[in-house]
């Protein structure tokens, strides 16, 4: 995954969660799961054939459907807010950087793609959505 990708797939998927509550807000939490996953799988970039093995590529699709989840839940459960629908993919960036990356303070404060000075080693965790 391209370290500036991470941010914005999280994001993208998060306010994709929110769209779909938003437009399609009567399809029950299941049906708009599987909606979702759809999308995602087909909008993830997508590798060249036998470079990540299939599996790599649907825990990819999976996490991010996670995350789209949260946005078509927390949009059905709570009042619209601009601040907490952009500081919730952060807080969900910040708790991936925490599990991915081995010599990442913990009270990392920053995106992955503003960083200059350090790399950090990392393990692929997820791939970038278009």
């Amino acid at each position: 995954m391209k370290n500036d990708s991470m941010a914005f797939s999280i994001k993208t998927a998060f306010n994709l969660g929110v769209w779909m509550r938003q437009n399609q807000g009567d399809k029950d939490i299941f049906s708009a799961g599987r909606c979702l996953r759809e999308i995602i799988f087909f909008n993830i970039d997508q590798p060249e054939e036998g470079q990540h093995p299939t599996e790599v590529v649907n825990v990819n699709v999976d996490y991010l459907l996670e995350v789209a989840l949260l946005g078509y839940v927390m949009s059905g459960v709570c009042a619209y807010d601009e601040e907490i629908k952009e500081r919730i993919p952060k807080l969900i960036e910040k708790r991936l950087i925490s599990e991915v990356y081995n010599d990442a303070p913990e009270n990392y404060e920053g995106e992955v793609s503003e960083q200059d000075e350090e790399e950090f080693y990392t393990r692929v965790k997820a791939l970038g959505m278009n």
